[in-house]
């Protein structure tokens, strides 16, 4: 299915000889949606579900629906890909050229600003090259291993976290009805789902014989 999508940044390949006008952003994203579905929206305002013909019709639109957004999830998620892809592919040489000049022009900024007085930029002809200090880091690589050594050696540096026990106070509210200030609460109602129907392949070949 995807092999055969176009390529998202062909939309920004300049206009042809003939002077036509390029396609849109989303018509290049997303061609195979393109027009309107029946939505709730479209419905007259009177509309009803009363029967078992117009009830199985809007179990119809409903798996309908679904199966296009769940076509249009996929869609996104793989051009994400592609895009996330073709950005990081793009930026490699720049990425590395900063890295790489950097590096070398570090220890000349670091001597020049030395020789200022009170400023930690040096100007030059076509920008700032500036010092500043990063923030202190900590990267915690076995916190068991750490927390066991802080609990013997130095315990005031060990948090305990006070955590709500969810089931309890769930129990506390709904089942006791006891008002618990700062939580909301309520029980579970009835929501509706809908699933295609599965078909036994002997019913098929019932059909397929009549």
């Amino acid at each position: 299915m995807f092999s055969q999508l176009p390529v998202p940044y062909d939309a920004f390949e300049p206009a042809s000889e003939s002077g036509g006008p390029l396609p849109s952003f989303s018509s290049i994203l997303f061609p195979d949606f393109e027009g309107g579905e029946t939505s709730a929206d479209a419905l007259p305002e009177a509309f009803a579900i009363d029967d078992l013909d117009m009830a199985s019709w809007a179990v119809a639109k409903i798996l309908e629906s679904e199966a296009r957004i769940e076509q249009r999830s996929l869609l996104a998620k793989e051009f994400k890909s592609r895009i996330d892809g073709w950005l990081a592919s793009a930026n490699k040489r720049d990425d590395e050229s900063v890295s790489r000049l950097s590096f070398l022009l570090e220890p000349y900024v670091r001597k020049e600003i030395s020789n200022l007085r009170n400023s930690r930029t040096l100007s030059l002809p076509t920008g700032l090259a500036s010092l500043r200090r990063l923030p202190d880091r900590l990267d915690i690589i076995d916190g068991d291993e750490a927390i066991a050594y802080c609990e013997a050696e130095h315990p005031e540096a060990i948090v305990v976290r006070k955590e709500l026990d969810k089931a309890r106070v769930k129990d506390l509210i709904l089942s006791h009805a006891e008002p618990i200030p700062g939580i909301a609460a309520e029980l579970g109602s009835d929501k509706l789902y809908v699933k295609p129907l599965k078909i036994r392949p002997s019913a098929l070949v019932g059909k397929e014989a009549a």
